[in-house]
This record gives C-alpha cells, structure tokens and sequence, in this order.
C-alpha cells in the first residue's frame, strides 16, 4: 500500500490542484491565478516523480508497471503539458470564456496519461484513454458560441466512440482467450506458444485500430483537420503532441513490452501503415490554405515517420522515441508560434509580411517549420536521418525510401508558410501581442529543438536504458 501511495502521490497532487482551481474558479478568482495554480501543480508533480523510485515493485495490485519506460514517458507527459498551460497563458482567449474548467480539465488528462504510459493491465488502458477521450471531446468543443468549435467537439466525440469501442472489443475478445487482462501474463503465454490463433490476430487488429486514432494513423486520420482547426489552439496542440504520443506509449506497451500480438501481423501491415499515414498526411496539407489545417495534416505525417521506426519492430524503438522527443518541441512551438502570429485567422493570408511586424516570433515560427520539413542541421533532420538509417539497417529499403521521399514533399508547404511571412505583401495590419509567456514557450522550444541537434546523446542514452 505505501508503494502504490508514492507511486501515485505525482498524480494525487495533480488531482488536487484540479479541484482546488475548480472551487478557486467558483468563487471568482482571476484566470491568470489559475493558470499559475495549474502550473504549480505540474511542477510540483514533477518533483514528486522521484519517490516513485525504486522501479520494478508491484503497484496498485498490478494494474500499473513501475518500470524505467513509464517513468520516462510521466516526465514526458508533465514537460508537455506544462508547455500547454504556458500556452495558454499567452493566448488570446475570448474574455467570456470560464478557464477553471480548461485547467481542471487539462489536470485530470493528465492523470489519466500518466496511469495509461504506466498500464500493465488492458483494464487499465481502456478506463485512463476512455477518461482522456472525454475530456478530450470536451476540450475539443470549447468555445461553446463557436459552430467550429462544436463541430469539432462533435466529430471527435463521433470518431472517438467508434474507435473506443472497437479497441474495447478486442480486449474483450483477448480476455475471453486467455482468461486475464493482465499483460504481463498474456505476453508470457503469447511466448511460451499458446497462440489462440486467428482470434488473437482479430483482437490486436481491433486495439491497434483504437490506438491508431490516438496516434492519428491512416485510416483513423480523419477527425484531425476538422477537430484541430475548430478547437482552441491550446487544445489543438495538446492533442498533436501529448495525446498523440499516447497511443504510440501504449503500442510498446501492448505491441512489444508484452508481446500481444503475433508477429507475421506486424512484420506485414505496420509498414504498409507507416507509409499511408506519412503520404496521405503530406499530400493532404500541401493544399491547405489555412495554417492550423496544414499543421493538421503535418502532424499526421510526423505520426507516420515516427509509425516507420516502429514498424521496424523493436529495433526502431529507439529512433521513433528520440523523433517524438524532438517532435514534442518542434510541434508544440510550431501550434504556439502561430497561434500567437494570428489568433483568430488562422487562414495563410493572415500570415502574410509578419516577417516584418513581429520578426522574432516568425523567425522562431521558421525554425520550428524547417526543423519538421528535416533541414540539417536542425533536429528534426536528425530525427528523420536516424528513422531512415534504422530502416537502412535493417534493410527495408522501401520504408527507408518512402520517409526520404516524403520529407521532400514536406519542404514544399513548410516553404509555403515562410514565403508568406517574408516574401508576400503585407496582409491587412494587426501587430500581434505577445506575452512573456509566449517568448518563454517559444524559446524553451527553440532551445530544445537546438540541444537535441547538438547532444542527441543525451536522449538516446535515455532511451537505450527504456528499451534493453
């Protein structure tokens, strides 16, 4: 019982400043309070991280694995929705707007990450992403005065049932196989030759489909232009950096931790996936006139190089892991820095001469858009650069040459946004009002985009550690 309390006090913390910014929010206080009462429990949970440790001890009957990967993956999620509470302290939200229940909301996904990154029980997995999904819709339909906003909030709830129920079913069917939703025993059957067969084939079909629309993979792609352009920008990048690395957490944890799944299954229809996911996704934002829409698609072609280091097996654990490290940073200040270049107008015109009038803030905005597009020496060409040498290695030149070739077309819309910012007429006049928190976030990202190019190391020792 002591273990399971250390273990979980991070995310106890983190429980109790969400009803605590839910009463403060009652009684009046103001939203700049809020946020920094929400951004006190993060930190504060952060540092309640180490007295989970040791690792390897039992916790919560099971349900939940104390080992080096979940670790890794709390700090990740913290670190990345600390970047979205500055975010949203810097944006422009309407003044009609409550954001008690933006933060209390924001909290609890949190929890509910933490104990899915942790899961060692399908159980488990199934109540955290069911919890993270309606908050998510929710969140998604934030704006209640805006139709895209409920639109948004409506299409995801729709799209998001679906494929919850479907990823529900296959655990279902596992269960009925093997009698347990305990993973660590299902992998260990799995090993030792009780392979229920085909049924067991239909069940991993059916959880991956549920994960794959976390991590927004072809075909489970369709909600994000929509839901991301309707939903507030916070939001939106919440969802593409923090939700989306979920479902990749929980494909080691399901797919390769313990081994629920057969591998002629993987081996033959992950890549295939891979290289869906990373061309639908490219071919889709080349046409987007709208920034928000374009960053949209972008993100499901970054699911998609990341998705072909991990179709590799458990060789390109380590290279889909150090690309959503990177991804986190340069994502993340992509969706801040042009949501605080242009607010409200999310359209490509909106965006045209602020080159000029905010030229730091477009500056930033261009490293983040080339380190996505993979310019050297950037760590987003690293990133892609070991992706494609995992692929070399293991010699599936077809997905080595797929990452290559859509990399290129990348280059194309990213030019696009900068060509707008630097080279078109100046669009009708708004100076964009940016807040220290802006320059905080934006800069914090920068810098990691900069040190993981410099000391990749650092990361990959962390990793190699994750996936002994």
């Amino acid at each position: 019982m002591t273990n399971s309390f250390h273990f979980v006090s991070a995310e106890l913390v983190l429980a109790l400043g969400a009803f605590v910014i839910l009463m403060a929010a009652v009684f009046g206080m103001e939203r700049r309070t809020l946020a920094f009462v929400a951004l006190s429990a993060l930190i504060l949970a952060i540092f309640r991280l180490p007295s989970t440790l040791p690792l390897g001890q039992s916790v919560l009957g099971g349900m939940v694995v104390n080992d080096i990967f979940g670790y890794g993956m709390r700090l990740f999620i913290l670190l990345t929705v600390v970047m979205v509470v500055l975010m949203s302290m810097a944006y422009a939200w309407p003044q009609d707007e409550d954001m008690g229940e933006f933060y209390f909301f924001i909290l609890i996904a949190t929890v509910a990450l933490d104990l899915a990154a942790c899961a060692g029980n399908l159980a488990m997995v199934y109540l955290a992403v069911e919890t993270l999904s309606i908050i998510s819709y929710v969140l998604a339909g934030y704006f209640k005065k805006d139709l895209y906003s409920t639109e948004a909030g409506v299409k995801y709830f729709l799209f998001g049932a679906l494929a919850t129920a479907l990823m529900l079913y296959g655990i279902t069917l596992v269960y009925g196989l093997y009698g347990t939703l305990d993973m660590a025993h299902i992998g260990a059957r799995i090993a030792g030759g009780d392979v229920q067969g085909p049924a067991l084939v239909v069940a991993a079909v059916l959880i991956m489909a549920g994960l794959a629309f976390k991590a927004s993979l072809v075909p489970f792609h369709m909600w994000v232009a929509d839901v991301y352009e309707g939903a507030p920008w916070p939001v939106a990048a919440f969802l593409s950096v923090t939700s989306k690395a979920l479902g990749f957490i929980l494909l080691v944890r399901i797919f390769f931790s313990n081994a629920v799944v057969m591998a002629p299954f993987w081996g033959c229809v992950a890549p295939v996936i891979a290289i869906l996911t990373m061309t639908i996704g490219n071919m889709a934002a080349f046409h987007q006139n709208s920034v928000k829409r374009m960053l949209a698609f972008s993100s499901v072609a970054q699911a998609g190089y990341i998705f072909a280091a991990m179709a590799l097996g458990q060789v390109g654990l380590t290279a889909a892991f150090f690309y959503i490290a990177v991804y986190a940073f340069m994502n993340m200040g992509a969706f801040a820095a042009a949501a605080f270049l242009s607010p409200v107008n999310a359209q490509l015109e909106a965006y045209r001469g602020l080159g000029r009038r905010a030229p730091v803030m477009a500056f930033l905005f261009s490293v983040f858009l080339l380190s996505l597009a993979g310019l050297p020496p950037l760590a987003g060409f690293l990133a892609k650069f070991f992706v494609i040498w995992t692929a070399v290695e293991a010699r599936d030149y077809i997905l080595a040459g797929a990452v290559v070739l859509n990399s290129v077309i990348g280059f194309f819309y990213y030019l696009k946004v900068i060509k707008a910012m630097y080279f078109d007429e100046q669009a009708a006049v708004h100076d964009p009002r940016i807040s220290w928190q802006g320059y905080l976030l934006v800069g914090g990202c920068v810098w990691g985009v900069v040190f993981l190019a410099i000391h990749p190391q650092a990361v990959l020792d962390i990793l190699a550690l994750m996936f002994v």
